[in-house]
């Protein structure tokens, strides 16, 4: 993560990451180029109503835009390309996985069930985001969610905004041998894919999407993954999904998934789709599952 000290510095590190002009960016936002040069000259605050546009538009999250957008701007530690940030240097990575079971208090107001047009949205800008050139349907996302309601959850931030979200879809096991085998990929699978119980031998819980823009935000999504494992002690289950960020693929090794598979990485990957699978019970319980 860099340091940012002002909202000019990080517009221009924007434009730059996303290949934009300063007309560009200026018809995106609805502005003239000349306030964005302002803007980028330090000369000019954005007003306060257009912030929202930041976060919607730019997607760059609320407390990032907050911080640096005043007369005493407050530093954040923010990566463009994950749309990750710390208000800490400190806190710009976890320390291991085992920090996700540190008994802190979650804010379960924030988290809610991933229900709306607008939170499948969200999913699908994190996925492309995360350079997946095969996304799946949004239809699968409801249904997951309503099969799946404890793993599929939206995070808002205490303004309001997105700051993260989990999807996990509850597969039948031909369909997960498909993809583990590489015969079918994410976009291929349909409804009929979808478990409508979790009595499937094994269980197959399959992330599609796992994202925070912040450490501690990771941390009450991770914590409500592995406090429903953890209450209810499958005896024969798989976690697996295909990961684009190197941090969330370490993380989950840690926990005892293995890599099944790897690709190269294409131009602005972290890694190459990578499949994880296993499950959580050395983890979560010190046994293998």
């Amino acid at each position: 993560m860099k340091k940012y000290t002002t909202l000019a510095e990080l517009l221009i590190d924007y434009r730059d990451y996303h290949n934009l002009s300063q007309i560009n960016l200026a018809a995106i936002l609805e502005v003239d180029a000349r306030t964005v040069s302002r803007w980028e000259r330090n000369e000019s605050l954005v007003k306060p109503d257009k912030e929202e546009d930041f976060v919607e538009k730019l997607f760059i999250p609320y407390q990032v835009v907050h911080n640096l957008n005043s007369e005493t701007p407050l530093a954040v530690y923010y990566d463009i390309k994950t749309r990750t940030y710390s208000l800490t240097a400190i806190m710009t990575r976890p320390t291991g996985a085992m920090w996700y079971k540190t008994d802190f208090p979650v804010e379960d107001e924030r988290i809610s069930l991933l229900s709306r047009d607008t939170d499948v949205e969200f999913v699908a800008d994190i996925q492309e985001m995360s350079k997946n050139p095969k996304p799946i349907q949004d239809g699968l996302i409801k249904m997951a969610a309503q099969l799946l309601p404890e793993l599929n959850l939206v995070l808002h931030d205490q303004s309001g905004f997105y700051a993260g979200h989990i999807t996990v879809l509850p597969l039948k096991y031909p369909a997960y041998e498909k993809i583990r085998k590489r015969e079918m990929n994410e976009n291929q699978l349909s409804p009929a894919d979808l478990a409508g119980s979790l009595t499937g031998k094994p269980l197959v819980f399959y992330f599609y999407s796992l994202y925070a823009d912040s450490l501690a935000n990771s941390y009450y999504l991770m914590n409500r993954l592995l406090s429903y494992f953890k209450e209810h002690k499958f005896k024969n289950y798989l976690f697996a999904g295909i990961t684009y960020r190197k941090l969330q693929m370490e993380i989950f090794r840690e926990m005892g998934l293995k890599i099944i598979w790897q690709d190269e990485p294409k131009e602005g990957q972290g890694i190459g789709a990578t499949l994880l699978e296993g499950d959580f019970d050395r983890f979560l319980f010190g046994k293998m599952g």
